[in-house]
């Protein structure tokens, strides 16, 4: 995994970015390097992702393993024995792997990684709680016996840091928050189900007009089950970009940081989706 320090182009889903002087992190005792990228075009507003398990052999200290998903919310197919990686694609493109998602250390210390020529960048890295008890729920859906245990910590390039907070009671309902050191942390997005029942869950991010007038909660996309078949299967995530306004959520983090966006939205999906497989585990 070593990386020369070098200029590198890297295309993804929506944008071509270049890496300039990245500085180290470390994954276990390996050296990976964190992205730091400069948009240098105009980015689609739309931008549509699968998320699939990956045929890579299992490494130690990861979560119980999926050997099939062939659900999301229900009817999940399962063989348990190890965790795998979940890798992104672009939504079509099951070979086109954009980023890994990487759980180690008994699922505390996770690392979203992006491919390149001269080996795995990692864009974020993610610090779920560990499960606190013995007891089956503890285990299977770690941090959710205690409001305290419920946040996901989450750091990536530029210093950018938010956590992932699962706040709901009946369901869950995911809040993306950035640090304020003299305030309550800033919400960012959400992530929740229209009702408990419903088979997808709706993406919105808070648009703030004034120091009294409360944000408006507006909804930018969607996490679903895709279909079976040819370049089917997996979990689709579909960042709309339809309005103005839906198209507003790309500078939520600022001009220019549209990726960073990119890595906020697909950590939390990440975050969700380990959550649902932990569940159905559970269940089956």
């Amino acid at each position: 995994m070593e990386i020369r320090k070098e200029t590198i182009i890297i295309l993804n889903a929506r944008v071509r970015s270049c890496v300039r002087n990245p500085s180290r992190w470390l994954l276990g005792d390996q050296p990976v390097q964190n992205l730091l990228l400069t948009s240098t075009s105009q980015c689609p507003m739309a931008a549509i992702y699968t998320v699939y398990t990956s045929n890579n052999a299992p490494i130690p200290n990861h979560l119980p393993y999926v050997c099939l998903l062939v659900g999301f919310t229900q009817g999940l197919a399962l063989t348990i024995n190890m965790f795998s990686t979940l890798v992104v694609t672009p939504h079509g493109q099951p070979s086109n792997i954009l980023y890994s998602y990487l759980h180690t250390n008994f699922n505390t210390e996770n690392y979203l990684l992006t491919p390149s020529p001269q080996g795995d960048l990692c864009v974020a890295k993610l610090f779920p709680p560990r499960p606190q008890g013995n007891t089956k729920s503890a285990a299977s859906d770690p941090g959710h016996s205690a409001a305290s245990s419920k946040v996901v910590r989450c750091e990536a390039s530029r210093n950018l840091k938010w956590t992932i907070a699962n706040t709901g009671v009946i369901a869950p309902i995911y809040k993306l928050s950035l640090p304020s050191p003299d305030s309550p942390d800033l919400p960012l997005f959400q992530i929740s189900k229209p009702n408990p029942n419903a088979v997808f869950w709706s993406m919105f991010y808070f648009a703030y007009a004034g120091h009294n007038i409360p944000p408006k909660r507006i909804e930018f996309g969607k996490i679903q089950k895709n279909p079976p078949g040819p370049n089917g299967g997996g979990t689709r995530i579909s960042i709309t970009g339809k309005t103005p306004e839906e198209k507003a959520v790309w500078q939520t983090l600022g001009e220019g940081n549209e990726d960073c966006v990119e890595w906020v939205v697909l950590c939390a999906a990440l975050n969700l989706l380990d959550d649902e497989i932990m569940k159905a585990a559970e269940k089956n």
